[in-house]
């Protein structure tokens, strides 16, 4: 088996498993039930606030060059056939 499935297979059982410590902290009783609400909150909401700091670092590193403009003649072109 290669390290990719290997790692796709530790993700699902990852998955599984905090599953299941979620419905046990739903069904566990009141102090349980609001960690198991509160701590997926706090991990998404501060992965949220982690990838918007990583587009404006981002967007204030990135070094922009001045646009060149093109020149447009305002002379008409001269039609070479006769």
């Amino acid at each position: 088996m290669n390290k990719f499935r290997i790692g796709g297979m530790s993700i699902c059982a990852g998955t599984f498993i905090l599953a299941g410590l979620f419905l046990w902290g739903m069904a566990a009783g009141e102090p349980w039930r609001f960690w198991a609400i509160a701590v997926p909150v706090i991990i998404f909401f501060s992965a949220a606030l982690g990838i918007a700091f990583s587009i404006g670092r981002l967007m204030a590193s990135t070094q922009v060059e001045d646009a060149v403009t093109p020149q447009i003649d305002d002379t008409p072109a001269s039609s070479t056939d006769k």
